[in-house]
């Protein structure tokens, strides 16, 4: 296992940041999601997610987000991790 992953999407910036500040203080790397490989390898997540909302029925934060919430989580098995 590969203890905590820090992973967050950011449309302005602004969640990119913060996972900045957690990053230097938790010293584990912050990774864009739509960089990450396998979610399931981490024994915890700690999740950054931008807060707009786009107006869509679905896929909203308008981030790559959206492609791992509707594709690849549906068949994650994270069963036991922390998030």
């Amino acid at each position: 296992n590969m203890g905590v992953g820090l992973l967050y999407s950011t449309t302005t910036g602004n969640t990119e940041t913060v996972a900045g500040y957690l990053s230097a203080e938790i010293g584990v790397d912050a990774v864009d999601i739509a960089d990450a490989e396998d979610l399931a390898s981490f024994d915890g997540l700690i999740i950054g997610a931008p807060t707009w909302h786009t107006g869509a029925d679905s896929e909203r934060s308008g981030t790559a987000w959206d492609d791992y919430l509707y594709g690849d989580l549906t068949s994650a098995d994270l069963k036991g991790k922390k998030v």
